[in-house]
């Protein structure tokens, strides 16, 4: 008995030995793809239509890049920011944006003339014209702006009509279109019935008398203040995240 119950245990391991071992779990096939990445979730001023960019950095410009309806973001080309008299100097922009993407801002430091100004100035005629589309219907359009800061510094918005008027929004520490100054960034959210009430008016013919350059031999010339910030005698300006466009609905 105790030879059989040997020989029939020797059997069973023989047997075991010759089971095929299980393999991996078979993967995806060539034509049934992984998984992609995850879908970006975007914030709710990115999910709107008709983009006029001012101030947008590349990875956020990405993802509203085929709702553009005029890209006036500066290009040190046909798109400038003009410094006017030396009045302000170069700040730092480090650390992530409004956006949280580790890319540039506009960063500016008053200097020491006593005031302050620049100006976003476009050259091409065909984007100067798309803006009569905002102030022909301007209940659909609202201005966003991000700043941050951590002095008392008001900042004077300007945009200029056809004619040069002008039509203004002093961004303070308490008003109406104030932000707290605690060095982290701040949106804010402008109708442009708000400039359109106090005289701005974009017609077709506003960029006539506008020259784009070609990078070779034209120089761009003509062309439009889109947009002024002023910012007093002292202080600095961060901004971000500028731009007009419509709100879904």
């Amino acid at each position: 008995m105790k030879k059989f119950f040997a020989i029939a245990a020797m059997a069973a391991m023989v047997f075991a030995c010759n089971e095929p071992t299980p393999g991996p779990e078979p993967g995806p096939g060539p034509d049934v793809p992984g998984p992609g990445p995850e879908p970006v979730e975007l914030p709710a001023c990115l999910k709107g239509s008709d983009y006029y960019p001012i101030v947008m950095d590349a990875v956020t410009y990405g993802h509203i890049e085929n709702k553009v309806a005029a890209d006036l973001r500066v290009d040190d080309f046909n798109t400038h920011l003009w410094i006017w008299e030396n009045t302000y100097v170069a700040g730092t922009s480090t650390g992530p944006n409004y956006f949280g993407e580790v890319e540039g801002w506009v960063a500016l430091q008053v200097g020491s003339v006593g005031w302050s100004g620049a100006g976003f100035c476009c050259y091409d005629p065909a984007k100067l014209t798309k803006l009569a589309d905002i102030t022909a219907n301007p209940a659909d359009y609202v201005l966003h702006l991000a700043m941050k800061s951590q002095d008392a510094a008001t900042h004077e918005f300007v945009f200029y009509s056809d004619g040069g008027a002008e039509a203004k929004l002093a961004v303070d520490v308490d008003g109406v279109y104030g932000f707290a100054r605690d060095g982290e960034w701040h949106a804010i959210e402008v109708p442009m019935t708000y400039f359109t009430n106090n005289g701005l008016l974009w017609t077709s013919a506003l960029g006539a008398g506008s020259v784009p350059g070609n990078n070779v031999d034209v120089i761009p010339t003509g062309g439009h203040n889109v947009m002024a910030v002023l910012s007093g005698a002292s202080g600095a300006l961060n901004l971000d995240a500028c731009f007009i466009y419509k709100p879904a609905k």
